[in-house]
């Protein structure tokens, strides 16, 4: 068998798994805005929790506790159910036409 060569000079130093387990305290925004409820109409809020490839940002990098990443999980796949953020894109501005007439269709029907 061979023997093992004693490689002290390329051993490197081991950090302290106190030290790796150590984490940034972050506290949640919302519990420091005072926000209890997350409200699926509100767009530009829920925007910042969505990024452009359209996938929810996981709560280890937003800092939101466990109880309001599920809150905000929910707001945002209603928002997407009403259009009001897009399945890909996340944001999609909404247009408000009050003079909109509503069809054409029915126009074009009626005798003249």
């Amino acid at each position: 068998m061979l023997k093992k060569r004693k490689r002290s000079h390329l051993r490197r130093k081991r950090i302290p798994t106190s030290i790796l387990l150590r984490s940034k305290l972050k506290s949640c925004p919302f519990k420091d805005a005072g926000i209890e409820r997350i409200d699926y109409k509100d767009v530009e809020l829920l925007k910042s929790y969505v990024t452009q490839g359209g996938k929810i940002v996981p709560s280890r990098i937003s800092g939101v506790c466990a109880a309001n990443q599920r809150k905000l999980k929910t707001a945002i796949r209603r928002a997407r159910n009403l259009a009001l953020l897009s399945p890909m894109k996340g944001y999609v501005p909404q247009q408000i036409n009050v003079e909109r007439k509503f069809s054409s269709y029915t126009n074009s029907k009626r005798p003249e």
